[in-house]
């Protein structure tokens, strides 16, 4: 805890989000691993999730899959990509997340850009 008080280490709020994500209730993963049932939505609903969650694993695919269901990249960008963060943002704003999380989904989204 005083490492990321302290900022002593590049990676200690990282290590603190695996470890609360680690100790929340086992609801979201099964004995054979995470549950990925989010992965059966539209492109939209897989961005957004991604997004709330701070997921990078699949944000290429989707964001490529979101892009061929609209006519300019901006629409991605607009559409799901904004209503995810606005996710955040409200969620950020009612206390029921905090700034490492919102930094998650922040690299999230940048991600995006960079793709």
């Amino acid at each position: 805890m005083k490492t990321v008080i302290f900022n002593r280490k590049p990676e200690a709020t990282d290590r603190l989000i695996e470890y609360a994500e680690g100790m929340k209730d086992k609801k979201g993963t099964t004995a054979a691993g995470p549950n990925n049932e989010w992965r059966k939505g539209n492109a939209e609903e897989r961005l957004v999730h991604s997004l709330v969650h701070g997921i990078t694993e699949f944000i290429d695919q989707d964001t490529e899959a979101a892009r061929i269901l609209y006519s300019k990249p901006l629409e991605v960008i607009e559409g799901p990509l904004m209503k995810g963060m606005n996710v955040v943002g409200d969620l950020f704003g009612s206390g029921k997340m905090f700034l490492p999380q919102v930094v998650k989904s922040a690299r999230v989204m940048k991600k995006v850009w960079l793709t």
